[in-house]
């Protein structure tokens, strides 16, 4: 049993499955479980002519609501007791990201999907998942 748990949630069936795992693996009822979910950052977006793509702030803004409401999806349909769970909703890259919160909030392990909701960026970019498990400080667990 652990005491703190990461789980970023990005949609996925694997991330479905991880938030369920957490929420078996977490001391009870001391834990806690942190949904995070990373959206892409928002940055000086151009369409093909060069024009601005959005208004940053109005695209963030929209991000941020979109990933908030996946986290209380996520928490919903995997029937985790609110009481235990924080969520939040970041900007970056995900790895990266990923990483960091799990050093500043000092949890005990992540348990991440090991794909995503994109397989496509998984096959350009890199696995998440992988990177995570080799970036991070703390125990991982791969989930399927």
């Amino acid at each position: 049993m652990y005491q703190s748990i990461l789980v970023p949630v990005d949609g996925s069936a694997h991330s479905h499955v991880a938030v369920e795992l957490a929420a078996e693996l977490i001391s009870r009822p001391e834990g806690r479980v942190y949904l995070l979910n990373v959206q892409p950052s928002v940055g000086n977006t151009q369409d093909l002519l060069g024009r601005a793509a959005s208004a940053p702030a109005e695209a963030s803004e929209a991000a941020k609501s979109d990933g908030e409401s996946l986290l209380q999806r996520a928490i919903e349909e995997a029937g985790v007791a609110p009481d235990n769970v924080e969520f939040d909703v970041k900007a970056g890259a995900p790895s990266d990201t990923i990483v960091h919160e799990a050093g500043r909030l000092g949890v005990d392990a992540i348990v991440i999907g090991s794909r995503g909701a994109s397989r496509l960026s998984s096959l350009i970019l890199g696995s998440v998942a992988y990177r995570v498990l080799h970036a991070a400080d703390c125990r991982v667990v791969l989930v399927r």
